[in-house]
């Protein structure tokens, strides 16, 4: 009996150290967990990282695509042998892991992600100019949705002149039909004293396509259809159509330094459908203004530390349904300094 009962016991260990090597041999004692906000916990294997998501095989659940800052992968150390033979672990083994202080915990993801920016220049002597610049963004991805927020404040005096007085913000949704396919909707507002709009409001939905897909590298091209309504000095006030086409690109040079551009061109398939009035007189211009605009911004972005940055842009804007011709275009080169939260 006694020694049936030592032959048992070593055709277990035995049994136990083939497993074990079996297991290290393959690299089955070390497993790769995804963690997500929710608290489930996925096992299987990282496939690749690109576009900020995480491409996981998971042997129950197949291939998994999700957004790097909706879940964390996790390197599990070295499981122990006993649970892997199907064996439960000890108590003691319990009680180790569960007060191990270097035990990884699942960072909760901001909601919401974004900048503030101030930019501030004063000039004295032959002439006195004042300008300043306040601007807002904040960014959310959810799932295939992604959410921005803009509003930007420019003011501006020449020798004690008015030269800008301008508000504006635009609410963006997009939402991914495909991996390069998207629809979009954006909602914008604007006033501006020295060009006379008093008020324009602009709801813009379209479709877009990701054409370049790199790791430093992004770009999207689309198109749309504009509902827009003005209130401006010597403007038929009313509600237009408007076709539109955008475009935008980043490029991060390096860890510190990224390029970041965008245009838009919205047009009226009707040339006269805009009418510019005399503001005295009430009676029509000889000349009729097409209604079209264009947008062109461009941004040098470099980080001082994870939070501070210095920003430069070139903003370049064309109105041509604006009753002053002088005030048609806007150009303008600025600096500020940034603060992310």
């Amino acid at each position: 009996m006694i020694n049936n009962i030592q032959i048992l016991q070593t055709t277990q260990k035995n049994l136990f150290l083939l497993v074990y090597l079996l297991l290290v041999l393959t690299g089955a004692v070390h497993a790769t967990e995804l963690h997500l906000p929710n608290g489930d916990r996925i096992t299987g294997e990282v496939t690749r990282r690109a576009d900020g998501k995480i491409y996981f095989q998971s042997p129950l659940l197949g291939a998994l695509i999700v957004n790097e800052t909706d879940a964390v992968v996790i390197e599990v150390p070295e499981t122990p042998v006993e649970s892997l033979a199907g064996l439960p672990p000890s108590i003691e083994q319990v009680k180790l892991r569960e007060a191990d202080p270097q035990k990884p915990k699942l960072p909760v993801p901001p909601k919401w992600k974004g900048k503030l920016e101030f930019g501030y220049q004063t000039q004295s002597g032959r002439s006195n100019a004042l300008n300043y610049s306040a601007r807002g963004e904040a960014e959310r991805t959810k799932g295939v949705d992604s959410y921005r927020l803009s509003a930007r404040y420019l003011y501006g005096e020449t020798s004690d002149v008015l030269t800008t007085d301008r508000q504006d913000a635009s609410f963006r949704w997009r939402h991914e039909i495909s991996e390069r396919v998207f629809g979009q909707t954006l909602s914008s507002y604007t006033s501006d004293r020295i060009t006379g709009v008093d008020l324009n409001v602009e709801q813009n939905a379209g479709l877009g396509y990701k054409f370049l897909q790199r790791e430093r590298q992004k770009a999207s091209i689309g198109a749309g259809v504009t509902m827009q309504y003005r209130e401006a000095e010597g403007i038929e006030k009313g509600i237009n159509y408007l076709g539109e086409i955008f475009q935008d690109y980043t490029y991060k040079l390096n860890g510190r330094l990224t390029f970041l551009q965008d245009f838009n061109a919205l047009f009226s398939p009707n040339a006269r459908v805009r009418s510019v009035t005399s503001s005295t007189t009430g009676l029509p211009l000889d000349e009729e203004a097409e209604n079209f605009k264009i947008r062109f911004n461009s941004t040098l972005q470099g980080k001082l530390s994870d939070r501070i940055s210095l920003n430069l842009r070139y903003e370049y804007e064309y109105d041509n349904a604006i009753l002053d011709k002088n005030e048609r275009t806007d150009r303008r080169v600025t600096s500020s300094l940034g603060y992310s939260f």
